[in-house]
């Protein structure tokens, strides 16, 4: 019982807290994803932007060897962090990104400790759902569930995603709108669905609807999501989780879309 009541209080402090106006936006570092981290860094922060999710596999440049890679040893963790607080800038959240086995998961868990990362992003398998139950009580680090396009992704349909956030205290939504165009679902009927589980959002604007394939990201507010009906229902929602831009598209020169899409949003959110 004691256990049972410890999970308990260790999973409410992870849940959503009210609506704050001032809403964390953030850019998923897979957006720059044909330059370095800390050139990422560079261009985010003459934006003005202040948080990032970082994607294992990434090459870090600035003269620190290797990638962001949650194997990294600890003297590349601290370079990081310290080419991150020059930036100014808040690694926030992690992934996509999955454990292998229970200890690869933990390396996982350990490495989110260490870069205080407030969210792991995954798309998990199943079987690992106990354990992450477990993991997060243990490191106050929730995983959130995020979903790729029909047919071969098992997270598509956000009934799915519902699912196994009901069953499972450890785990959130962290859905991505774009993916849910591609799948032929809007993104207020998706949100909507999943209210009180949403954690962290991936915020797309699509050139079409109901289109796997070639279906491009667009500069938010010139596609076809319907953003200013979906900013409304997340604050009738009081969510309160960041927003992180992933702009799949132009990924030579992204920043240009994406500096359009940190002024809309700006314009649009408040």
């Amino acid at each position: 019982m004691k256990k049972t009541m410890h999970l308990i209080t260790l999973i409410s402090l992870l849940a959503v807290s009210a609506f704050s106006s001032e809403w964390k936006l953030g850019v998923q570092a897979y957006t720059f994803r044909k330059f370095t981290f800390c050139e990422t860094l560079d261009q985010l922060s003459a934006m003005g932007v202040k948080y990032i999710e970082a994607y294992p596999g990434q090459k870090i440049g600035g003269g620190i060897e290797g990638t962001t890679q949650y194997t990294m040893d600890a003297a590349t963790r601290n370079a990081l962090k310290a080419r991150l607080k020059e930036a100014g800038i808040t690694m926030i959240s992690y992934g996509v990104v999955g454990g292998k086995n229970e200890a690869d998961w933990q390396n996982l868990f350990d490495f989110a400790k260490a870069m205080r990362i407030q969210t792991i992003i995954s798309e998990p398998d199943p079987k690992d759902y106990d354990l992450l139950d477990k993991l997060v009580a243990e490191y106050g680090i929730p995983v959130a569930i995020h979903n790729h396009a029909k047919p071969k992704n098992r997270y598509w349909n956000p009934q799915t995603v519902l699912d196994a956030v009901q069953a499972h205290p450890g785990l959130f939504a962290a859905p991505d709108n774009g993916h849910w165009a591609r799948s032929g679902i809007k993104s207020v009927d998706g949100y909507k669905l999943l209210e009180g589980h949403l954690k962290s959002i991936h915020l797309k604007d699509m050139r079409v609807f109901d289109l796997v394939d070639g279906n491009d990201c667009v500069p938010y507010g010139t596609g076809v999501c319907e953003l200013p009906s979906a900013i409304a229902e997340l604050k009738r929602q009081q969510y309160a989780g960041p927003f992180i831009i992933e702009y799949e598209a132009e990924a030579d020169n992204p920043a240009p879309s994406v500096k359009k899409c940190v002024d809309w949003f700006a314009a649009n959110s408040n």
